[in-house]
């Protein structure tokens, strides 16, 4: 049997990285509460205008088995809650998350570390994007790195907007790193990837893991 991905907001993100990864014959479970807008559609590349109201996994999944016949596709159409999160993620080989909020991006953090499975993290502000894969034990985690939820929500794609082609670099991005730590190749672990889209830029900055990380500094 493939191995399943979960993938974490069916959104710009997760759009494109769902589709490179079933195309690369990988199963995902896709988990988003959200239906698509209009003003989606910009960006969130597997959406067209006659899915507008519908339920995002419902109209990925269908997109995807256009393109990809064959391909394992589950849904699950709610948000991670603390409450369900585990069960939700539990039996993945690999996360993908490509929320657009800080809370769940914490709380797939940290229960990705409980269940020992890594994770890709990305995020889109305008022009700019960032990915930070996560294998635990090889490198830095999410709290390694960013370490608390501010107490107020810094920008996001909601205040400052994002931009569609920064959102497909980003999402194919994320969708290579979890394809690598799937092969076992853990070579970028805990690597912090930025793109600007409007210079073409790329930086990227090794972290290592933080001495008292509450997920992974005494492991």
């Amino acid at each position: 049997m493939s191995p399943i991905v979960a993938v974490i907001g069916v959104g710009g993100l997760g759009c494109p990285a769902a589709l490179a990864l079933a195309e690369a014959g990988v199963a995902l479970r896709l988990i988003d509460e959200d239906s698509v807008e209009r003003s989606n559609l910009h960006r969130q590349v597997l959406f067209t205008d006659a899915d507008v109201g519908r339920r995002k996994v419902e109209a990925a999944r269908d997109a995807i088995a256009k393109i990809a016949p064959g391909a394992r596709v589950e849904t699950r159409a709610e948000h991670l809650v603390p409450e369900s999160a585990e069960e939700l993620l539990r039996g993945v080989s690999a996360i993908v998350e490509g929320s657009d909020n800080l809370p769940t991006k914490f709380l797939t953090a940290d229960v990705a570390a409980g269940l020992r499975v890594p994770v890709v993290h990305g995020a889109c502000v305008a022009w700019h994007g960032t990915v930070l894969p996560v294998s635990w034990g090889d490198g830095a985690c999410y709290r390694c790195v960013f370490e608390e939820l501010p107490d107020e929500e810094m920008t996001n794609c909601a205040i400052a907007g994002v931009y569609g082609p920064v959102t497909s670099v980003i999402g194919a991005l994320m969708a290579a790193d979890a394809l690598r730590l799937l092969r076992g190749d853990r070579s970028t672990a805990g690597n912090l990837a930025r793109y600007d889209g409007w210079r073409q830029t790329f930086r990227s900055t090794r972290f290592p893991r933080r001495q008292g990380c509450p997920l992974c500094g005494e492991r």
